[in-house]
């Protein structure tokens, strides 16, 4: 073969290979680039509304309230707020599992769940919101496994349980919350048996028993032992 054979057989070569590699870069199917999306704006297009404070600027609470679009995935726009100190899903869908997206708002102290769809499996989500000090879950999902998962939230105060079916082992759970002010039980589970452990919890100011096996005996043994917590009877 002479030098000029050698020289085209080498560019036929080089050429065959450059052909291959742009067939193929045409074949293959790119990964898209993410589009960057503006989270005001998709919670706004989800019907939510944001609120800044006056004073800093920044977005400190968010209502979502009734959305029928709101979905657990729709919650990652919410993990960039990290001055959110309110936020509200009542009345929407949200199962739990999006709510891991919340982790890092560590400024977060009203998570208003009522209504929802969340359960146990939802709370645990919760764990990392040590900042959390107002929590409405009633009308959902959740059981007395689930409040397992609030022991490490040591600020709590209020903690709505409504409309659940949380029973007398629930509430023995809420003894290890230091801070507990007002239990919400109405339509709960409980009984004459919750007592001993409501009477633990010494910051206990207000609770909600309509609509409960808890009988007057129980109630005056709680009001003999902690006279300063109100306890709310109403029913519909």
């Amino acid at each position: 073969m002479t030098n000029t054979q050698t020289n085209v057989h080498h560019l036929l070569i080089i050429l065959a290979a450059s052909l291959f590699t742009l067939s193929s870069s045409f074949a293959a199917d790119p990964t898209p680039k993410a589009n960057a999306r503006d989270p005001a704006r998709e919670i706004a297009a989800l019907g939510g509304h944001l609120f800044k404070s006056a004073k800093t600027g920044k977005v400190t609470k968010i209502t979502l309230n009734g959305s029928a679009r709101l979905s657990d995935e729709d919650l990652v726009h919410l993990s960039g707020y990290k001055s959110l100190t309110d936020l509200s899903l009542e009345g929407t869908a949200v199962s739990g599992s999006g709510l891991a997206n919340l982790a890092q708002l560590r400024e977060l102290e009203w998570l208003n769940l009522w209504q929802t769809n969340v359960d146990d499996k939802g709370l645990a989500q919760l764990t990392n919101l040590k900042s959390l000090k107002y929590l409405p879950v009633g009308s959902t999902r959740i059981t007395d496994a689930g409040l397992d998962h609030l022991k490490g939230i040591q600020g709590l105060l209020y903690l709505g349980l409504r409309n659940t079916a949380v029973t007398d082992a629930g509430v023995a759970k809420l003894i290890a919350l230091p801070a507990l002010k007002e239990i919400n039980l109405r339509n709960t589970r409980v009984t004459d048996d919750c007592i001993a452990s409501l009477v633990r919890i010494k910051t206990l100011q207000k609770v909600w028993l309509g609509e409960t096996r808890v009988t007057a005996k129980g109630r005056s043994r709680l009001r003999s032992t902690l006279p300063r917590c109100e306890i709310d009877l109403t029913e519909e």
